[in-house]
């Protein structure tokens, strides 16, 4: 029993050694005409393949290198290039009976390019060949190649879309089980994104739709890391917008309809070239749809997060240009404007230096059009019960309200301030603006910061009549002014401040505004001031008189107060 044992044992031997002797006699290269026709047939493409290795251990066939043909109108390119090729295969039946039935296919370092004409069309579309008649007569999943393991290592994707923008995707990892075109197969996706993110898909593929490849069903969940919009080219560089994202996403195509729901966190998301980055991330929950073929699709039940504030968007965006295109509404009413805060420099509002606006609500109905980096936001905005912290508008207003005894507040308390906002690439324009401010009176006008941060608003000022003692039948301020000439054009021209208003002038920048006098009407109320409140005109002053009252009054007017000695 022993000796019959070990002659199995030396026979299985003789027959492995021999076999490999076999196999390794074999030339490999007798099959690639026929590897060649049964991979052109399941694709739908021409392709040729190198110099083929038998590997005896792996049962696998070796090739040198793999080149599979584009679509005729999209140019003599390969759509998939590939350093080598590890193809494994049955041996028995492809030795045997010269039939192929592939086990594994591997892709090292492979170039995929991926191609859209300026009809739309993809040169990926027409993958898997012509579909396969039905019983009916009618299309549907061709009878290709089925592998039971398709790998991709260390790819890359090479993407230009018909508006001739490119993107890049490296280090593709690809992991695919049971691909083929008569059922549906789990597969994962992982790659870097130009700008330095990464991407990771993984879910459910198919059924194949030979011939369209873009109506193929779609189920996965994807997760993006650290998408730079501006290093991704999804917004141009010199643009002087971006932010980073990071998303997850599930995704659901059918029948041509790609729709996405999901989170974006946004980091150091600046939307205008006039304003700076969010100091704190932005959360969005999102949905969209996007007809593969149209190119443009709509955003529904979207919300901007920033604390406690809650801000809807919809609309459609267009997705056919280089750079993408919106036309969204974003709207928001009696908002927390501390949690608002983040979302100020993001739209170019800044605010005097070391200053911020503290409790209170904010309003909003805008509408957000054009490309993706170059946005024009245009609406009425409105803020209730709010203060400027930091910033004292009496103060900065100096000598004039200091002439009317007042004291001016520490902070700016906003009653209620609205205006009609453009936002663009150009800075912001406020017309009309209008506002409401607690001890000093209201401010009506229009004007504009250019992108640098320059200021120019022309305002009509009224100080409160409080303040003023217009009114007041003489027992005011004004009244009191009134003894003498240069008295009664003084408190005239402080009554006009409240029944007229006077013009002012704001200039500088954003940061750091100034204020003057708008001369022309500081005249014309100080004339109105010498008349009296008699039905007939009281008598004209000496020419020089109302002069030096209006020029002291300028030289100490809007004129910032000195810091007082420490003595």
């Amino acid at each position: 029993m022993k000796r019959l044992l070990v002659g199995l044992i030396v026979l299985v031997l003789a027959l492995v050694v021999l076999g490999a002797a076999a196999l390794l006699l074999v030339d490999a290269n007798h099959f690639r005409p026929q590897i060649q026709a049964s991979l052109g047939k399941a694709l739908g493409r021409e392709v040729s393949i190198g110099t083929l290795h038998m590997s005896v251990w792996t049962g696998s066939l070796e090739a040198d290198q793999i080149r599979i043909g584009d679509a005729p109108a999209f140019g003599r390119q390969p759509f998939v290039s590939a350093r080598s090729l590890d193809l494994g295969v049955k041996l028995w039946p492809l030795l045997v009976h010269r039939e192929l039935h592939v086990t594994s296919l591997t892709l090292d370092k492979p170039v995929v390019r991926l191609l859209q004409n300026r009809k739309g069309d993809w040169n990926f579309a027409g993958l898997g060949g012509a579909p396969a008649p039905t019983e009916h007569g009618a299309s549907g999943a061709s009878t290709g190649l089925t592998v039971d393991r398709l790998r991709i290592s260390d790819g890359r994707i090479e993407l230009t879309r018909m508006a001739g923008d490119r993107k890049v995707y490296d280090h593709v990892q690809l992991s695919a089980d049971h691909v083929g075109t008569q059922a549906a197969f789990p597969f994962e996706l992982k790659a870097g994104i130009a700008g330095g993110g990464t991407l990771a898909l993984d879910g459910q593929l198919g059924l194949w739709r030979a011939g369209n490849a873009v109506l193929t069903p779609v189920d996965a969940h994807l997760v993006m890391h650290d998408l730079d919009l501006v290093g991704a080219g999804l917004m141009a560089r010199d643009s002087g917008v971006g932010g980073v994202l990071d998303l997850d996403t599930q995704i659901a195509s059918a029948k041509g309809v790609l729709r996405s729901k999901g989170r974006i966190d946004a980091r150091k998301l600046q939307l205008v070239a006039s304003g700076s980055p969010s100091p704190q991330p932005l959360r969005i929950d999102y949905q969209a749809d996007y007809p593969l073929n149209a190119g443009t699709g709509r955003i529904a039940n979207t919300v901007l997060h920033a604390g406690a504030a809650q801000l809807s968007i919809g609309g459609s965006f267009d997705n056919r240009p280089a750079v993408m295109r919106m036309d969204l509404k974003v709207k928001g009413q009696r908002q927390p404007i501390d949690d608002l805060q983040p979302l100020l420099p993001v739209f170019g509002v800044i605010l005097p230096k070391d200053s911020r606006l503290a409790g209170g609500t904010a309003s909003m109905d805008l509408t957000v059009r054009g490309p993706l980096d170059a946005l024009v936001i245009h609406g009425p905005v409105s803020l209730d019960g709010t203060r400027l912290a930091g910033y004292s508008l009496g103060d900065k207003l100096g000598g004039a309200l200091a002439l009317a005894g007042v004291k001016a507040p520490k902070d700016t308390v906003i009653r209620h301030a609205e205006a009609m906002l453009t936002i663009s690439p150009r800075g912001i324009d406020a017309d009309p603006a209008k506002a409401q401010i607690a001890q000093l009176g209201s401010f009506t006008g229009k004007g504009r910061m250019a992108a640098d941060g320059a200021l120019d608003f022309r305002m009509l000022v009224k100080l409160d009549e409080g303040i003023t003692g217009a009114g007041q039948g003489g027992q005011g301020l004004a009244g009191l002014l009134g003894g003498s000439k240069a008295g009664g054009a003084l408190g005239g021209l402080i009554k006009g401040m409240s029944t007229n208003g006077v013009g002012v002038r704001v200039g500088g920048t954003a940061s750091a505004p100034s204020f003057k006098l708008d001369p022309k009407a500081a005249v014309g109320l100080l004339e109105a001031g010498t008349r009296g409140n008699g039905t007939q005109p009281a008598a004209k002053p000496p020419a020089d008189s109302g002069k030096d009252v209006l020029n002291n009054l300028l030289q100490n007017a809007l004129k910032p107060k000195q810091p007082t000695s420490g003595h």
